[in-house]
């Protein structure tokens, strides 16, 4: 019986220590697996780590591109807005020029027709005494103004001792006054030119006075025969010291309406 149960007892021994064995077994391949998953574990966080610097390290590149467009940005956004203000004040500044230009093309547009209407007055009335006075007298212009030149010999006959428009000289001043009364507004100036050698007749000191008063008797002649208004006129001695020279001659002066252009000018101006 002893012998039987030593027997047992051995057996229970026996698969007691194979059991130990097969746990301790079991546990080192266990233990094995765990420390495999460990080293997966932590490549895997090594690799997480390494992935987590690089996205770090994009990001914060990411940020300073970001940065750097958002500061990009804020200076397109303040040049946009100097460059609109600016645009404002050329875009001002252009109305402004224009409308100044328009106010001078408005000004030069008004005294170019009142030049024309000053030049289409003095054109017509050179045509109107050319036309009436044919070879009668030397028609033209001169420093503006319409002249008639009439020689003093045919005005006066004796140059040298008369002041007097002779009778034969009538018909072509009445000719001229003609025309003058077409043109009522316009100034007349008349200017003689003397060049007397003496005066041994005459009761006159120098050719001043012999100028002065043969150009008065062709405005008188002008006024109290032909009714031309003596507010149109003035009478010119020039004697032979006339800017002109020295020819004894009578010029009937007759001036363009410059007043008028002058004064549209002058209004302009304000």
């Amino acid at each position: 019986m002893k012998i039987k149960r030593n027997i047992s007892l051995l057996l229970v021994i026996c698969m007691t220590g194979i059991g130990s064995a097969q746990k301790k077994k079991d546990l080192i391949l266990k233990v094995a697996e765990l420390e495999t998953d460990l080293q997966t574990t932590k490549s895997d966080l090594s690799s997480s780590k390494q992935e987590a610097a690089r996205y770090k390290g994009e990001m914060e590149a990411v940020n300073i591109q970001l940065d750097e467009l958002k500061a990009t940005n804020a200076s397109l956004l303040e040049n946009l807005t100097n460059f609109t203000e600016l645009s404002n004040k050329k875009t001002d500044n252009i109305g402004k020029s224009l409308e100044t230009l328009r106010t001078k093309e408005k000004q030069l547009k008004m005294i170019n027709d009142a030049l024309t209407r000053t030049d289409s007055v003095t054109l017509d009335l050179l045509t109107s005494f050319k036309n009436v006075l044919g070879t009668d007298a030397k028609t033209g212009l001169n420093n503006g103004a319409v002249t008639i030149i009439l020689e003093n010999t045919f005005l006066f006959n004796e140059v040298d001792k008369n002041f007097a428009v002779v009778e034969r000289a009538l018909p072509v001043l009445e000719k001229i006054a003609r025309v003058l009364k077409q043109q009522p507004n316009l100034k007349i100036l008349v200017e003689t030119n003397s060049n007397a050698l003496e005066f041994k007749e005459l009761k006159l000191t120098d050719n001043w006075d012999l100028s002065a008063l043969q150009a008065a008797s062709v405005v008188r002649v002008l006024t109290n025969t032909y009714a031309i208004s003596p507010e149109r006129m003035q009478a010119i001695g020039k004697s032979e010291f006339g800017f002109d020279g020295i020819e004894t001659t009578t010029k009937i002066r007759v001036q363009p309406p410059y007043d008028s252009f002058y004064k549209t000018i002058k209004e302009m101006m304000k």
